[in-house]
């Protein structure tokens, strides 16, 4: 070690050595093996220390990845703002508190911060027995309110815009520049024709996205073993939540549209790579090397298609955000396939297994209740003393029966016991 912490460590010990009584000489012993075990714990060893830990969150790598990113940033900050500290221990709450106002003063966005703070938090709450920590010094510094945009979902005549553009084409208007007589230059709006990269694809992953509402990262990665033409049954492992729901699958029929969109990709099965198999190999191979590109494609698609803005707010509305927030991107056929299903009727509780959510409230967070359904729900309640005859049912017992023929039985009795459940 360095002379100084030599130097403490022998002041330690001496404490002990001049003790006046046992009770006394065991509390410099525990201060002493403290000392000792915050020596050995480096904050360059910080992120690596943390990965050791066994009772962490298992974290994907992508977050791993992120988290690390996090780490070197604060290290990097100490030994620029306080090369003094060396050690785990020797971060103090006021360093916390001067770490995140250096982290705010940058600029970033109340979401970034948060993600920050998230961050340090859960490494010295794992490295505290480790490191022999009083406490966590992050812990009582306060997240920022986040100011969010959530994702809006298609209109029926928006989504029959958006694939029939596959057939008729997707146009935008542009500023060009022209020469004219005299070789002047002049500026005019053209009409201009958007050819999206794998086109044919694109398609079947916005039917795929749109008719299951699966995340855009599992329609990129659908595999062929998760489709059963023979049954029109679709089966797979939602990526996000996977670790969560120890790889619960989500299983569900298909809708009309979906199951002639993957007829056509049977065409380009062969076109996977040795090993593959996916339904969509082309953008498979894109999403693993530029996931931001399909996203940027489908946006311009929307754009084309339905005239509307894909991106709303300003730096005003969002305050420290430096990017315009995503309105309508690929998540929107998510949202949309929530909200055709919860304006026609189905159980969130149904709505939930289907797409996968763990948590109802983000079900509820999803679907986006039109006017005409709540004035549909509101014509249901009966009137009140008065002889109006109500409906015998038929209607809604029939859509139960279709319902219930689409689910496997034991789905069906976990919605019935949900449902005795909520009526007790």
């Amino acid at each position: 070690t360095t002379e100084k912490d030599a130097n403490i460590a022998a002041d330690g010990y001496r404490k002990i050595l001049f003790a006046e009584n046992r009770e006394e000489m065991a509390v410099q012993i525990a201060e002493a093996k403290k000392l000792r075990r915050q020596s050995g714990m480096l904050l360059a060893d910080l992120f690596d220390e943390y990965i050791k830990q066994p009772d962490r969150p298992d974290s994907s790598e992508k977050t791993l990845k992120e988290r690390q990113a996090q780490c070197k940033h604060f290290v990097e900050w100490m030994a620029n703002y306080h090369p003094e500290a060396k050690r785990v221990a020797d971060v103090s709450e006021d360093i916390a508190r001067d770490y995140f106002a250096f982290v705010w003063k940058r600029g970033v966005s109340a979401r970034t911060y948060n993600i920050y703070l998230a961050g340090m938090r859960l490494f010295f709450k794992y490295l505290r027995k480790p490191a022999a920590l009083e406490g966590n010094p992050f812990d009582d510094i306060p997240k920022k309110d986040e100011e969010t945009a959530s994702r809006r979902e298609f209109t029926p005549e928006q989504i029959d815009a958006i694939f029939s553009g596959f057939e008729t084409g997707f146009f935008y208007e542009s500023e060009v520049e022209k020469l004219t007589t005299g070789r002047k230059r002049e500026r005019a709006i053209e009409r201009l024709q958007y050819h999206p990269m794998n086109a044919a694809e694109m398609r079947v992953l916005l039917n795929l996205c749109c008719w299951t509402g699966c995340r855009g990262q599992d329609g990129c990665l659908m595999q062929w073993r998760n489709i059963d033409m023979e049954r029109r049954q679709i089966s797979y492992i939602p990526r996000k939540t996977a670790r969560k729901t120890n790889h619960k699958a989500v299983t569900l029929p298909m809708h009309p549209a979906l199951v002639d969109a993957l007829r056509g990709a049977l065409e380009w099965r062969e076109n996977n790579k040795a090993g593959e198999d996916y339904v969509l190999p082309a953008v498979a191979d894109r999403y693993k090397r530029n996931p931001s590109g399909i996203q940027k494609d489908v946006m311009k698609i929307i754009r084309c298609a339905t005239g509307m803005d894909t991106t709303v707010g300003t730096d005003e509305t969002f305050g420290r955000r430096k990017l315009a927030a995503n309105a309508y991107s690929l998540h929107s056929f998510r949202h949309t396939f929530v909200s055709f299903c919860a304006n026609a009727g189905v159980p969130l509780a149904i709505v939930a297994e289907i797409v996968g959510h763990g948590n109802p409230a983000m079900t509820r967070h999803y679907s986006h209740i039109t006017t005409e359904a709540k004035r549909g729900a509101i014509d249901a309640l009966p009137v009140i003393g008065t002889a109006t005859a109500l409906s015998d049912g038929t209607a809604e017992r029939e859509e139960l029966r279709r319902l219930a023929d689409s689910l496997p039985l034991d789905k069906i009795v976990e919605i019935l016991k949900y449902s005795k459940q909520i009526a007790e």
